[in-house]
């Protein structure tokens, strides 16, 4: 059945702006856009087939967002409807680098498809009771897909689940187990390599580098750029001066302050990520060191707090709310039958110089 219709002007700007009273439903929508409920369900379940103009969908779309608008499960249920429910299991919550940008980033990415493509997000934060909370969601069939946020190297829920029968999709990791998986990754490498290719074309010989766990592939992708680089350019990568700081702000300031006690400290830091990068920044400021004429300091992830730093931090940035996006559109696709192009999705990173590394950037 293909559906055409277009906004009716004067019967779309009627009540904006007001809430209007009791649950809000399709109809209540359709006659706030002024089109027929039909076009407002063929919209808001992501029907093919519809031939309804971007205007009007993004209209019905705006409206329901506007009216906070959520669909009567219930009566879903009784018909036999799917669920249109995808669960979204956040691994490991203390870990730093999970408390902040980067996963805010992934769920801004994975809400605005979700919402877009009209399904309900179910979010689970890692501990023993939420994980078998998610896993009991997950065969009961009260989710319809899942994905998981920044898994570690062979993570055994990964194994488990993908037996599971159920759309899988991994952010922060290039690792499938089954043909109901995919993953989605920022070039963690490349950016290893550019960060250290950068302080090398500055001059810097003697280059540290602060490292996550590496049990996390991102940090141990980030230490094989180091490498590459390193190695690239004929440079020997001193113990010493490679050291594991668990993107931890705390630890990298420790550690920092251990670098500059050497005989010969660094010339240049490359942090684990940016959080890491405020905690060297602290260090080198509070040992008296000027930046970057005397040391150079680069970060990783993109943050927007580095533009504020002093001086200005330079960073890698990773696409992150974009690896969510991509991560629930796939999913979704194989929710509604549909085999993904990709199974791995590998997303460039770019090199954003500041003044941390280069004076008078």
């Amino acid at each position: 059945m293909a559906v055409s219709e277009e906004m009716n002007p004067k019967t779309s700007q009627k009540r904006r702006g007001r809430r209007p009273s009791g649950r809000v439903t399709m109809q209540t929508i359709a006659a706030r856009v002024g089109v027929s409920q039909a076009t407002v369900s063929y919209v808001l379940n992501n029907k093919s087939g519809a031939r309804v103009s971007a205007a009007v969908r993004a209209e019905i779309l705006r409206v329901a967002r506007e009216l906070n608008y959520y669909p009567n499960e219930a009566a879903r249920r009784l018909a036999g409807m799917r669920s249109r429910t995808i669960g979204v299991l956040q691994l490991y919550v203390r870990h730093s680098v999970l408390a902040g940008w980067w996963s805010s980033e992934i769920m801004r990415g994975i809400a605005d498809v979700g919402f877009t493509r009209g399904y309900h997000l179910m979010i689970y934060a890692m501990s023993e009771d939420v994980r078998e909370m998610c896993l009991n969601a997950v065969y009961s069939g009260r989710l319809e897909g899942l994905i998981i946020l920044a898994p570690y190297k062979d993570e055994p829920l990964l194994r488990e689940l993908s037996d599971a029968d159920i759309p899988l999709a991994a952010v922060g990791t290039r690792q499938v187990f089954g043909d109901r998986m995919v993953a989605v990754d920022a070039d963690n490498e490349m950016g290893g390599y550019l960060a250290t290719k950068h302080l090398i074309e500055q001059g810097h010989r003697r280059i540290a580098h602060l490292h996550g766990a590496l049990n996390i592939p991102n940090a141990s992708d980030r230490l094989q750029g180091f490498y590459r680089a390193m190695q690239e350019a004929g440079l020997p990568v001193l113990p010493e001066l490679v050291r594991e700081s668990g993107f931890l702000e705390e630890r990298s300031y420790e550690i920092t302050q251990e670098l500059l006690q050497l005989p010969e400290p660094p010339t240049a830091i490359f942090a684990a990520n940016d959080v890491s990068a405020i905690g060297v920044l602290r260090a080198v400021k509070e040992a008296g060191r000027q930046v970057p004429e005397e040391i150079a300091i680069i970060g990783y992830d993109g943050t927007p707090f580095t533009q504020l730093t002093e001086p200005p931090l330079t960073t890698v940035q990773q696409p992150a709310s974009e690896m969510g996006r991509i991560a629930a559109s796939l999913l979704i696709d194989m929710t509604e039958g549909r085999t993904p192009a990709e199974r791995v999705v590998k997303l460039p990173v770019q090199l954003i110089a500041r003044a941390s590394t280069v004076p008078n950037c």
